[in-house]
């Protein structure tokens, strides 16, 4: 998601100096400095000399912030101004162009305003031009070349940019009014229009309104249909209505280009037959899982059909869903395992035992047993579903990983852009980093993103360098060397980790799971709900914790005022404590960890109301919270990459 600067590539102008790339200097990186102190003269005086720098990204991305001031009320100096539009191109000489035309060319500026996705009114060439329009009209109605109805719906499009949809909906009624023709000439305005209606509304308006302009168009306007019966479908999913024809009858209507869309539509289809039981979501599975374009957008789907399944103890079922997405490895590793554990409890009977032989013959498989076989699967399909690539090579004694045997390739010549980049961590400005990077990260090699994931993590951000690292990693092809995971599961808070994992007998890899993925090391986070701290304590079960380890000879956290549960060493020990006294009580450290997310109580009910038959790992496909569930996957599955790495 672009914020309102930032826009790298967008606002790219500044003529090239010279073939070479050139290290920035400090001005644009002290600008940000000034920008947030609320200093914006200094900043727009640093911005200023940025854009005399060598290196395009960095004074384009000056440009931007200048033009983000000049927005917000700052003077900037005319030379400023006059190099801007000078040296303009792409975007923004769009967007300089379009202003100059409005009056002369209004539908020029109308496809400006009403076309390119949802996030257009972010983009700062867009902003530029309706605010400077504006300006330039001094927001007289009866100097503004557009209708009321049009004005209407641009402050509607950038509202809805916005996620504002009260607000969104106010402007767009204004526009349904008196000219309703603009949503069915704009495609991207009617989708904001149907994500409004989805959003902002009670009822069935939006769908009802949308089948009726459906009615009036002509045979060959299949992307309008598509996207009326599309949003229609989704208010209606929204409001708990029946939608599963409607997203049937988009589906064909589809953009060839677009997979996504076709997924999305046979995504609803699954969920709303789901909500009729599991016999209704397998039966659309056999009509729809050949159409798939990607599993993983159908994870949370399978995942609940699963549970579903499991609690039920329906394992024929299960062995026909199987069947039906074994060529979808990431899916299918999620069922394979099931079955391979279910068949190792003895949970199935000899009709299942038979059935599962016929999917996988233990003859094609040289001495190992069937529920080996399935638990294989689950291991072939490698790091698509890191959580049963861990279980399942726990169960068969295989390495997690396997590392080629040469290094990552050294460093080269730094491009323009990595040089723009890596100066956000050269000058000490990386907490600025983030929306940059996200702009240009598609266009980087995988060694450019560890460069930058390296820089990340050097400076303490460590979430960023791990979303740099698994974006980098999944590219198709791409095979993980060490390094690659020695960045993804880094170990700062070492000694204290080490030593309060000893003092409560836990195992240091699992405390190390625990904080990756309550709070990425980062000791500042705050839940919404509250939590806090690297160990993600609430306050009353730290106060609990804390008094029970004051009581078994610890120091005493809580002195004369609350804990201080952004400091690590107290946040650590007490959160370590906490969770071996939650193993102790559960059993089972799959159980604790249940327990750590969900609430002790609550898990001893999911408990009893499974009857207490499953083993704690096929229990974990049962339990109610889907939060939970990945919860309890995420740090087994990060457990099994710090033992693999530095405990084995």
């Amino acid at each position: 998601m672009r914020g309102k600067s930032g826009i790298i590539f967008l606002v790219f102008f500044l003529s090239l100096y010279s073939c070479t790339a050139q290290q920035p200097g400090s001005d644009f990186y002290e600008g940000l400095k000034k920008k947030r102190e609320n200093r914006q003269a200094e900043a727009a005086a640093r911005f200023s000399k940025a854009l005399n720098s060598r290196n395009t990204f960095a004074a384009s991305a000056a440009a931007a912030e200048l033009m983000n001031l000049r927005h917000g009320g700052t003077v900037i100096p005319a030379a400023a101004m006059a190099k801007i539009r000078r040296n303009a191109s792409g975007s923004w000489a769009q967007a300089f162009e379009a202003v100059k035309d409005i009056p002369a060319d209004r539908e020029k500026a109308l496809v400006l305003f009403f076309s390119g996705g949802r996030d257009r009114f972010r983009d700062d060439a867009a902003l530029y031009t309706l605010e400077e329009w504006r300006r330039a009209a001094d927001n007289d109605a009866a100097d503004s070349p557009f209708s009321e109805a049009e004005n209407a719906a641009i402050d509607g499009r950038r509202a809805a940019a916005l996620s504002r949809y009260g607000e969104a909906l106010i402007f767009f009624r204004i526009a349904l009014r008196d000219s309703p023709e603009l949503f069915l000439q704009y495609p991207d305005l009617l989708a904001d229009l149907g994500r409004t209606f989805q959003y902002a509304t009670g009822g069935s308006e939006g769908a009802d309104l949308f089948l009726e302009w459906e009615k009036t168009l002509p045979p060959d306007e299949n992307h309008i249909r598509f996207l009326l019966f599309f949003y229609a479908g989704r208010i209606t999913h929204y409001r708990g209505g029946k939608s599963a024809e409607l997203f049937a009858r988009a589906l064909p209507l589809a953009p060839e280009n677009e997979n996504e869309q076709a997924d999305a539509c046979i995504w609803y289809i699954l969920d709303s037959a789901l909500a009729a039981g599991p016999a209704a979501a397998i039966s659309q599975l056999e009509a729809y899982a050949s159409r798939w374009h990607n599993d993983s957008y159908f994870a949370d789907i399978m995942d609940k059909l699963a549970r579903e399944l499991v609690l039920r103890r329906q394992w024929g079922d299960l062995l026909r869903v199987f069947s039906l997405i074994r060529d979808w490895p990431g899916t299918a590793a999620h069922y394979a395992w099931i079955i391979g554990r279910a068949i190792e409890a003895e949970l199935f009977s000899p009709a299942e035992i038979r059935r599962a032989e016929e999917i996988i013959p233990v003859a094609a498989v040289i001495d190992e047993t069937l529920s080996q076989a399935y638990i294989r699967t689950a291991y072939n399909a490698g790091m698509l579903s890191l959580y049963y690539r861990a279980t399942s090579a726990a169960a068969l004694g295989e390495p997690l990983f396997s590392f080629p045997t040469t290094r990552p390739p050294a460093g080269g010549r730094e491009s323009e852009a990595m040089q723009f980049l890596l100066g956000f961590f050269r000058h000490n400005a990386a907490e600025f980093a983030a929306r940059y990077v996200r702009e240009a990260e598609s266009s980087l090699s995988p060694d450019e993103l560890r460069r930058l994931a390296e820089a990340y993590g050097a400076a303490g951000q460590y979430q960023q360098s791990m979303r740099l690292v698994s974006l980098y990693t999944k590219q198709e092809g791409y095979r993980l060397v060490r390094k690659d995971l020695e960045l993804s599961h880094p170990r700062p808070y070492r000694d204290m980790v080490e030593r309060y994992a000893a003092e409560t007998g836990l195992e240091p890899a699992l405390l190390f799971g625990l904080i990756r993925t309550e709070s990425a090391f980062d000791q500042n986070a705050v839940s919404r709900a509250g939590a806090a701290g690297l160990t993600q304590l609430m306050p009353a079960t730290a106060e609990e914790a804390a008094a029970r380890l004051r009581r078994q000879g610890g120091p005493d956290y809580t002195g004369s005022s609350s804990i201080n549960l952004r400091d690590p060493a107290a946040n650590i020990h007490i959160g370590a404590s906490y969770l071996a006294f939650l193993n102790e009580r559960m059993g089972d450290p799959l159980l604790a960890l249940l327990a750590y997310n969900g609430g002790m109580n609550r898990v001893r009910r999911w408990l009893a109301a499974s009857a207490g038959t499953l083993p704690p790992d096929l229990f974990l496909e049962t339990v109610d919270y889907a939060e939970t569930r990945d919860y309890g996957r995420r740090v087994i599955a990060a457990a099994a990459v710090y033992r693999e790495l530095y405990y084995k």
